[in-house]
């Protein structure tokens, strides 16, 4: 485990298509579908409580949310869902 604080790796990855004539709509639907493939691709090497966001037309971050942020997000959902 890096200590806290340490830089970790940063991995990008670019998928570019060409000579095709696509909508707004179909845009965002691949890109979506894009960005959920790789999600399942990185699954069993992202540690398990990593998310993915949208941060951009396009653009997906997966990583592990700042602790503060995941117990946010964990209450959130836990009230969303009709929790305490």
């Amino acid at each position: 485990m890096p200590e806290e604080g340490a830089q970790l790796p940063k991995q990008e990855f670019t998928f570019v298509v060409t000579d095709v004539k696509l909508t707004k709509a179909q845009v965002a639907q691949i890109g979506q579908a894009v960005a959920q493939a790789g999600a399942l691709a990185l699954a069993e090497v992202t540690p398990p409580d990593a998310i993915s966001v949208q941060i951009g037309p396009n653009k997906w971050w997966r990583g592990k949310p700042a602790p503060d942020l995941y117990k946010q997000l964990q209450q959130f959902a836990n009230k969303s869902a009709g929790g305490p």
